[in-house]
């Protein structure tokens, strides 16, 4: 068996398991390791049986599709695509022969109908021998298949070449919106921690307006300040929950803007540290096909910020009362 794997991102390689059965997902000890988040661990299982070529769902959480229909488990021939999460199989015809066998729907049939022809291996040159009669125009009714690429490769008596499948994608899966199993961890807790900013910013605005004794002047331009703050904090909480480009560079910018806030300096390094690797760039500037996953080091970042934020935090605190005390 061999399959062309096509990644969301445009990468395309190739693999054939050993064997007669291979399982597909994340988890390292899987046959062919799938590098998508929106794939199970063990996804989905392709074995051959009695020269047949089958693909089943192990349970997973967004399913198979094959040619676009979702199906718990289906027989498989060249030219036919398997979507695993954002992943797309193609199943390549085998180097030394062209399997040709109906894709059969795999329900039960009527009692007393005979069972289906045995699957034939037939010799693929790209020539037929010399001095053989010519091949008819019209196959036979064994010949022919519920497949289009197979009934075309049989009719033309060529080897099967892959084709990709133009079966639409299935309803409400297009261009589906960000939610949480698309966005990473630490961009989740970025814009959590922007939405406290919002009551943050104005309760300290307000305060330090109060402990100045500031004038109505002075009150009016506390609350344009707070007003300006709260307006950031809600843009970029929403922003960067809806993974818009023009947030990563703002997201850029303020943690730039932090760098020369003392007790937030660390918390301002890790937080450019984490956006600007490339994988998270390609999340917010490659849309939906972008969104595969920035790796197992999501936990690591989102702790680190949170640590590093708690520290200053801390050390405002204790630089406030050390202040306050010292008055």
């Amino acid at each position: 068996m061999r399959f062309e794997v096509s990644y969301p991102t445009g990468v395309t390689h190739e693999v054939e398991p050993s064997g007669s059965k291979a399982a597909f997902g994340r988890d390292p000890t899987c046959d062919v390791v799938l590098n998508d988040t929106k794939c199970s661990r063990r996804h989905a299982v392709v074995e051959q049986v009695d020269g047949r070529l089958y693909v089943r769902d192990t349970s997973s959480a967004s399913g198979i599709y094959v040619n676009g229909r979702r199906v718990d488990r289906s027989v498989l021939a060249p030219g036919d695509t398997v979507r695993l999460g954002d992943v797309q199989l193609r199943v390549l015809a085998d180097l030394g022969a062209t399997v040709m066998a109906a894709a059969n729907d795999l329900a039960p049939k009527p009692a007393g109908n005979p069972p289906p022809p045995p699957v034939r291996l037939v010799p693929s040159p790209s020539r037929p021998p010399s001095g053989s009669p010519p091949r008819p125009a019209s196959p036979g009714p064994e010949r022919r298949s519920s497949s289009p690429a197979l009934s075309g490769a049989l009719k033309s008596g060529t080897p099967m070449a892959p084709a990709v499948s133009s079966a639409p994608a299935p309803p409400g899966r297009s261009t589906p919106s960000p939610d949480a199993s698309e966005r990473p961890l630490t961009i989740t807790l970025l814009a959590g921690l922007w939405a406290l900013f919002v009551p943050g910013s104005v309760a300290l605005v307000l305060f330090g307006a109060s402990r100045a004794g500031a004038s109505p002047t002075g009150w009016a331009l506390a609350a344009a300040l707070s007003a300006f703050l709260a307006g950031l904090g809600v843009a970029m909480a929403l922003g960067l929950r809806s993974l818009s480009p023009w947030a990563y560079r703002l997201q850029i910018a303020a943690a730039a803007i932090g760098l020369v806030a003392c007790p937030f300096t660390l918390a301002s390094i890790t937080v450019l540290l984490y956006v600007t690797r490339p994988e998270v760039k390609q999340v917010f500037m490659g849309g939906r096909h972008g969104r595969a996953g920035v790796g197992a080091s999501e936990p690591t970042f989102a702790l680190s910020i949170l640590a590093m934020l708690g520290l200053g935090l801390a050390v405002s605190a204790m630089a406030y009362l050390i202040l306050g005390h010292g008055q």
